[in-house]
């Protein structure tokens, strides 16, 4: 158990942090508002940047002076630690300060036990306004949210947008072919904030391999327990070689000799901390929708880069990832379609198709090619009787009608440049 001092010694390294950290900030487009009476929780993966977004939050609120932060991943807390905790740190900042914080951070805290019933009590009262941070998408289970009782509004943090990472590197480009070039490098290395700042691809290579590591071990081996780990390190390889193919727990269960069971609680541990998506197969029919193979997407390909050395030859899939990621963003309800042929994503609105794209990746100079993605296009367009659709290239812009559908080209960057 802690002593007061070791507390008191924790808080105020954070808060020097805390300031420092403050005035390094580079500022995020997709920040949330504070809401009015409500616990703001920000989740998403490790190193996605919620902390940052925190800090933006208090900064733009110009409350920095009268923050309460404190990161729960503290070594101070490594035999865990309960709501006590809470109440003995921000009686300390009050005794530092000479009085209470009008905001509190309260970072990784689902490391505290019972945090939930601290943060309902505090809304309760409302003296302060409070944030809380996660790295596993459980921070707000179906019995968090009972226990919180509709007092939390929940915001999911991405790695950068496009957009975020060339204000990240400073880029302002003025030809589509130096988009190109930015757009080559944010799909091969992503989008986390800390590898967009640095300059050494050594340096980058090392920190993306750690992610992947500290997500791993951390955030699904020691969450869950997780005795069979060379299954779960199978498994995570795999995911990564076949960035949005199809896949099933089936293939899963003869590949590598484990169960469907298996394979399905390893996967949706993989899921819950925000290590990859399955997307699933669009059909009116739900049972099949659900028994169909279906689709991988990972949160950041630099995470397969490091993993495969991957090159060009993959950066179709690193597009298809690209384009998912974003759609997530803008809180899209995606699936694939197929048919004879596949169209890669099928938006639907209250479970009605509204939207198809389809991501090349090329400028369909190869009439064969042009041929076979549009194609698949147009029958998913005359199945969900839609009259336009898109196809997502490298640099090819274009519109044209086709059997009464319009198709329009549109290059990639500017898709994802593009405001909703």
């Amino acid at each position: 158990m802690a002593t007061r001092g070791d507390l008191r010694n924790a808080l105020l390294d954070w808060l020097r942090w805390f300031n420092e950290f403050s005035n390094e900030l580079v500022p995020r487009t997709d920040v949330p508002s504070l809401p009015d009476g409500l616990c703001l929780a920000l989740t998403g993966v490790r190193r996605s940047g919620k902390t940052s977004t925190a800090v933006q939050i208090a900064k733009e609120l110009n409350s920095i002076d009268s923050t309460f932060y404190f990161n729960f991943e503290d070594p101070v807390f490594l035999a865990g630690c309960d709501v006590t905790a809470i109440d003995a740190l921000i009686s300390l900042y009050e005794e530092e300060r000479g009085r209470s914080p009008k905001l509190v951070i309260l970072d990784e805290v689902h490391y505290v036990l019972g945090w939930e019933r601290w943060v309902r009590k505090a809304v309760d009262i409302g003296r302060m306004h409070v944030i809380v941070t996660g790295s596993s998408s459980q921070l707000l289970s179906s019995e968090i949210a009972t226990a919180i009782s509709g007092r939390v509004v929940e915001h999911n943090i991405w790695p950068l947008s496009f957009g975020e990472y060339l204000a990240f590197h400073k880029k302002k480009p003025t030809t589509q072919g130096l988009y190109l070039r930015e757009l080559d490098n944010f799909l091969r290395w992503g989008g986390f904030p800390k590898i967009a700042l640095l300059k050494e691809e050594k340096d980058q290579i090392l920190l993306l391999k750690q992610y992947v590591t500290d997500i791993v071990l951390r955030d699904v081996v020691s969450r869950h327990s997780i005795k069979n780990q060379h299954a779960l390190q199978q498994l995570v390889a795999w995911y990564l070689t076949g960035v949005s193919c199809l896949h099933s727990y089936n293939s899963l269960r003869k590949a590598f000799g484990i169960s469907i069971e298996l394979a399905s609680t390893l996967t949706s541990y993989l899921e819950q901390a925000f290590f990859l998506f399955e997307m699933n197969r669009y059909h009116p029919n739900l049972k099949v929708q659900a028994r169909d193979s279906k689709k991988i997407y990972i949160i950041d390909s630099g995470l397969r880069t490091v993993s495969l050395l991957s090159d060009r030859q993959d950066w179709g899939r690193l597009a298809e990832n690209a384009v998912y990621l974003e759609l997530r963003r803008r809180n899209k309800k995606a699936f694939y379609s197929k048919g004879s042929g596949e169209v890669d994503f099928v938006l639907t609105e209250l479970g009605k198709p509204t939207e198809v794209i389809q991501v090349a990746y090329s400028d369909l100079d190869d009439p064969l090619t042009k041929e076979r993605e549009v194609a698949s296009l147009l029958e998913c367009l005359q199945a969900f009787k839609m009259k336009k659709g898109i196809v997502l290239t490298r640099a090819f812009e274009h519109t044209e009608t086709i059997q009464k559908h319009q198709i329009k080209y549109i290059p990639l960057y500017q898709w994802l440049l593009a405001k909703e």
